[in-house]
């Protein structure tokens, strides 16, 4: 770590490029810290309970050098005890959430499907109370299937994005472990509200289940799980390691994903309900995982007073010293003077982080509040200004149509093709297998080739470019594609583009100043859930308008990705770098 603080690498690379690199720094600097350790002091632990008991025998410089190590050997236990249980969580919770989404569907289907020939034509319900899988790819049932499952996805996203902030006032205030406990009872709460619909049909009409999404209201869901969870990451890492880690995470997600649709697919086939249960256990074991976190508000002491080497992430959420530094002295006076009780300066400031006092009532809580949001937005102005900032971040809201196209891929492989959901969801399992090896050696290994004249941004501009194009043609082509062996090209077209985001943030995050990072991140959140909540509605309209259709239509909803991706393509090819 000790020469990733001092230089910061010039090039903001792409994260599959740099992972490697900075994974190796950090694996060599911590065996340094190790040795230097084990030198200074043979006793940690006496070294680190009081970091002054050298005053004696040390001069004052190497004193200081002294309590940083020692600041840094706590990091090291802090750092290693949480990544490991980031790691665990993540993949526990992403395996089970991917686990369920096949059999969720496949429920759900079975109860549209009973419910709709109930009503017309009652014959075809098995003695079991069942109607074949097979009858069930009929129009009607499919497009009750996609509105069930788009406006739950609406729901979830709505919620969660109107929570994001409050929670994230919360992971300021009072630490960022117990925010995240918070958000256990409302896994549990969400399965258990799904599941009383889905396992008592007959009492439960299956609308009910978007009622599930209240349980969010506790801890705010999925969004703020993984918000705090990059932000706890952020806090125990140096920017340099920033991109490698979280491409690590993103990998194991990946990994995660083909492993648990492909046992998914294999369990469905027995019975829907053995994966389904079995995911959600895991993901709400994953949640009690944050029980044993230590607390990483405070991991860099004295984050202040350094240079802003480290940037927390917990300025996602815009933490106090945040605003000390960030607006200018305008925007002081335009906060204050909004507050007449609060003196001239910063004294406002102050006054919230010293914690809750006695005399805080809730009308200072809603000030706080008040000026909270003022606050807030102050810090987010210089997006706002940077025309090619802008241009970037619209990647960012239309990549999760794509994303929100998938939701339905599985149904639309199951209805084009005439396939049971449990094929579909086997195929589906591929695409991460495709993916993975794509973004450790394809990528890496093409700009280590093509590119060795270009500098990093330049690289990452063309690879970018290129994986929009991918990423338009191969989503144009899941839509038109009459026959799987038209699909399976497509598919893999889209995935090779996939990597189009990771490039878009590494390309982005270079457009903005050290401490600004965090803020863009946070915005990039924000777009992201935003661009769900669209998608949600949008491609649930337009898939059920397919069907309706018919025929080739019934890939309208990628056609229309399709047309958005190319939107972006034209955003991307208008984006110019910066002259340096």
């Amino acid at each position: 770590m000790s020469t990733q603080f001092k230089e910061s690498l010039d090039r903001e690379d792409a994260p599959f490029l740099s992972a490697a690199a900075a994974a190796a720094g950090v694996a060599s600097d911590s065996n340094v810290h190790r040795t230097n350790a084990a030198h200074k002091h043979n006793d940690d632990g006496d070294e680190i309970n009081d970091p002054h008991h050298h005053h004696h025998h040390h001069h004052h410089h190497d004193e200081e050098e002294d309590e940083e190590e020692d600041v840094k050997l706590i990091n090291k236990k802090i750092r290693f005890r949480l990544m490991v249980t980031l790691f665990a969580m993540i993949l526990a919770v992403e395996v089970g959430i991917c686990m369920s989404n096949g059999p969720v569907t496949r429920i759900f289907e079975s109860i549209a499907c009973r419910e709709y020939y109930a009503q017309y034509d009652p014959t075809q319900i098995g003695a079991n109370g069942q109607v074949d899988e097979d009858l069930c790819k009929i129009k009607e049932v499919q497009q009750d299937l996609a509105a069930v499952k788009g406006y739950m996805e609406f729901f979830d996203g709505t919620l969660s994005a109107i929570l994001a902030i409050p929670y994230g006032l919360m992971a300021d205030r009072f630490g960022r472990k117990s925010t995240i406990c918070l958000s256990i009872p409302g896994f549990v709460l969400n399965c258990l509200m799904q599941l009383a619909v889905m396992w008592f049909p007959d009492t439960f009409p299956l609308r009910t289940v978007w009622a599930s999404s209240l349980a969010w209201l506790l801890g705010g869901g999925p969004v703020v799980a993984f918000a705090i969870i990059w932000t706890m990451m952020s806090d125990v890492s140096t920017e340099e390691e920033r991109a490698a880690i979280f491409f690590k995470f993103g990998v194991a997600g990946m990994g995660a994903d083909f492993a648990s649709s492909a046992a998914s697919s294999w369990l469905m086939a027995l019975d829907p309900w053995l994966p389904l249960l079995l995911g959600w256990a895991l993901a709400i074991i994953g949640m009690f995982f944050a029980l044993s976190l230590p607390e990483t508000m405070g991991a860099f002491p004295g984050r202040e007073s350094k240079k802003s080497n480290s940037l927390e992430l917990g300025q996602i959420f815009s933490s106090h010293s945040e605003y000390k530094s960030v607006p200018s002295k305008e925007q002081e006076q335009e906060v204050s003077s909004d507050d007449e009780d609060s003196g001239p300066g910063e004294s406002h400031v102050d006054e919230k982080s010293g914690a809750a006092t006695a005399t805080a009532t809730r009308q200072t809580f809603f000030a706080a509040v008040k000026r909270r949001v003022q606050a807030y937005f102050a810090p987010y102005a210089f997006i706002v200004q940077n025309r090619q900032i802008m241009l970037l971040l619209t990647a960012f809201l239309v990549y999760r149509l794509s994303r929100g196209s998938s939701w339905f891929l599985v149904q639309y492989i199951s209805t084009r093709f005439k396939w049971t959901l449990a094929e579909a969801n086997f195929l589906m399992s591929f695409k991460p297998a495709l993916t993975i090896p794509l973004f450790l050696f394809v990528l890496p290994a093409i700009s280590r080739r093509l590119l060795k004249s270009m500098k990093p941004t330049q690289k990452d501009l063309t690879l970018m470019r290129i994986s929009i194009v991918f990423l338009t043609v191969g989503t144009l082509g899941i839509g038109l594609s009459s026959h799987v062996y038209m699909l399976i090209p497509s598919l893999l077209l889209q995935t090779s583009g996939s990597g189009f985001v990771f490039l878009t943030r590494s390309l982005i995050t270079t457009l903005v100043k050290r401490e600004e990072t965090a803020r863009l991140f946070t915005i990039i959140e924000v777009l992201q859930s935003m661009g769900n909540v669209i998608a949600s509605l949008s491609i649930t309209t337009v898939f059920q308008i397919g069907l309706e259709l018919g025929g080739r239509w019934i890939g309208l909803a990628w056609m229309m990705t399709a047309t958005a991706f190319m939107m972006v393509g034209v955003a991307v090819s208008m984006f110019r770098l910066p002259r340096s």
